[in-house]
């Protein structure tokens, strides 16, 4: 079982608020967290909450948040949204139930399903309630005292959306895509994928900020590069998973593949077709960090920059196979807007 974030609320929003607004507690994302057996985590609403009490820690599955992200779309959320202490990647929760397990030395033992409410609905989204039935992640009893720590932390999502689109004509984020704009559709990806916190790479002068994203605006037309840069910046993942706005055929679930390549090799992962990087739909690892500021400031080129970050042992290129070149094509003209697409 790997920890991609862990959260503690030091109140209650929902329990004891039946017929009432829900709390106001913020759920704090932390990087580690002391638990205490029989008693629960230390500076969590749930602490000496009742003798034996079942729920001293909860778990819920990153997995099961982009499911749902990808079936019922709801507004762009962390899977804090669900209040859970600690989020899973690579395990089925439910079949813990009932069962000892040890997570970095610490033993606790399944009790049960951590069942969903109809505060979902309002914490998550309509529909959320029903949809988490049978996978609300799961409760369980803390058997020995440690400390748990993230080593596994969700990516950044960066929408790349600078660009000045002139070979387009007009900016490509308002282009027609299947029937919503394609600066919607490629927010969509990013959001499926589970990436949390969702930045925006844009211009000054352009209005359009998709609902969830933070903005990081270019400094003084410094393209890609500056966008890699203030994304690391603006936030403290080690990984920062970015997309092009022109690519729309980029599948959520390959992305994740990169995200996971560059999270577990700890280097960034950049598809290479036909021996030239392509960059813009890549997983970028806090390593490469210093020479893309080096690069920015020196005015070096992005594919430079991957061709010594190989050399280096700091990026890993992923050699696109055949069926992956298409996701990779590009809307740079009108021409490209064929019917049907």
């Amino acid at each position: 079982m790997k920890i991609a974030a862990l959260h503690l609320s030091a109140g209650h929003n929902f329990v004891g608020h039946h017929g009432q607004p829900a709390g106001t507690h913020p759920i704090n994302s932390v990087a580690s967290v002391e638990c205490v057996a029989g008693r629960g985590l230390r500076g969590d609403r749930f602490w000496d909450h009742k003798p034996d009490f079942p729920g001293q820690i909860t778990f819920f599955a990153e997995e099961v948040h982009r499911a749902l992200l990808r079936e019922l779309q709801p507004s762009p959320c962390p899977a804090g949204a669900y209040r859970r202490n600690v989020i899973t990647r690579g395990v089925d929760l439910n079949t813990l139930v009932g069962r000892e397990f040890t997570v970095q030395g610490v033993r606790f033992l399944g009790t049960v399903e951590c069942k969903p409410c109809y505060w979902m609905d309002q914490a998550v989204g309509p529909g959320a309630n029903v949809w988490l039935r049978g996978r609300g992640g799961l409760r369980a009893k803390i058997l020995s005292d440690g400390v748990l720590q993230v080593d596994c932390p969700t990516a950044t999502g960066l929408l790349l959306a600078g660009g000045r689109s002139l070979r387009m004509g007009r900016d490509k984020a308002t282009l027609d895509w299947r029937g919503r704009p394609l600066g919607e559709h490629q927010a969509t990806t990013l959001i499926a994928m589970g990436a949390w916190p969702l930045l925006l790479s844009c211009r000054r002068d352009q209005p359009w900020t998709p609902r969830g994203f933070t903005r990081v605006e270019d400094q003084d037309d410094q393209g890609v590069l500056g966008a890699f840069v203030g994304a690391f910046a603006a936030a403290g993942t080690p990984v920062v998973t970015s997309l092009a706005i022109d690519v729309p055929h980029v599948a959520p679930e390959w992305l994740e593949v990169l995200t996971g390549r560059a999270r577990e090799t700890g280097v960034s992962v950049v598809p290479v077709h036909k021996g030239y990087f392509e960059p813009l739909v890549a997983a970028w690892h806090r390593s490469a960090l210093p020479d893309l500021q080096a690069a920015l400031a020196a005015g070096t080129s992005l594919q430079l920059v991957c061709t010594a970050l190989v050399a280096d042992g700091r990026l890993q290129p992923h050699v696109l196979s055949a069926a992956e070149v298409g996701q990779l094509a590009n809307l740079n003209t009108p021409a490209d807007l064929t019917p049907g697409e």
